[in-house]
């Protein structure tokens, strides 16, 4: 069953990273799983839906606009803190359609070539995206260029944005529920002395229990 939904749809792609598979794939493969582990938690704090993921790139989908272009921000600037680790980022919305857990339309082919076009560690974004978000405060997006797009019948007006540090901060993944480990041996190491300092005491009170009906069933005698 499909439906047909309008959406941000943000693709992600890492710099590099096909050089970087032929030479040293154990390498490649742990940038994969880092890229995942960063952008994973940025997407789900928007409300964002990873849907999937191709090769080294990551397609996501947002309800808004800003929501999507924020969360672009804070994958860059959390990357800053990753020496090994630079993405190009592309941006679109647009009527996309979802089916069987997959989505296609121009939503998807647009913001795909948006990224494959865009700067190191930068963010291009269509038209479309710019007219929502020119009036944020903290955001900022440039005319590059209007580009006749492969598969794409119009042309697109390009614009690069820059999501300003302040604004990008506060894309920080959410703190986990999970206690940290040191927390969780602390606290295992607790109950252990905690159920076996009952079990003495049970023990004691069953032993003076015993004797207490010892005396008693003898003092009858």
């Amino acid at each position: 069953m499909s439906s047909r939904q309008l959406a941000a749809i943000m693709f992600t792609d890492i710099v590099g990273y096909t050089a970087l598979m032929g030479k040293d794939e154990g390498k490649a493969m742990a940038l994969l799983k880092k890229n995942r582990r960063l952008q994973k938690p940025l997407i789900e704090q928007f409300s964002g839906k990873l849907l999937k993921e191709m090769g080294d790139g990551i397609l996501a989908s947002f309800s808004t606009v800003s929501d999507a272009v924020i969360c672009a921000g804070g994958i860059q600037n959390a990357c800053e803190n990753e020496s090994d680790l630079s993405l190009r980022i592309g941006i679109h919305v647009g009527e996309v359609i979802f089916e069987d857990g997959d989505i296609f339309g121009d939503g998807v082919n647009i913001a795909s070539r948006l990224e494959a076009m865009a700067p190191i560690d930068g963010i291009l974004v269509s038209e479309a995206v710019h007219k929502n978000i020119k009036n944020k405060e903290g955001i900022d997006s440039t005319f590059v260029s209007e580009e006749t797009l492969k598969n794409v019948d119009e042309p697109v007006k390009v614009y690069e944005v820059k999501v300003s540090s302040e604004i990008a901060a506060t894309a920080r993944p959410k703190a986990s529920e999970t206690p940290p480990s040191s927390f969780l041996t602390e606290l295992n190491r607790r109950n252990v002395w905690r159920a076996a300092l009952a079990y003495i005491i049970l023990a004691l009170l069953a032993n003076q229990l015993y004797h207490i009906l010892t005396g008693l069933v003898e003092w009858n005698s």
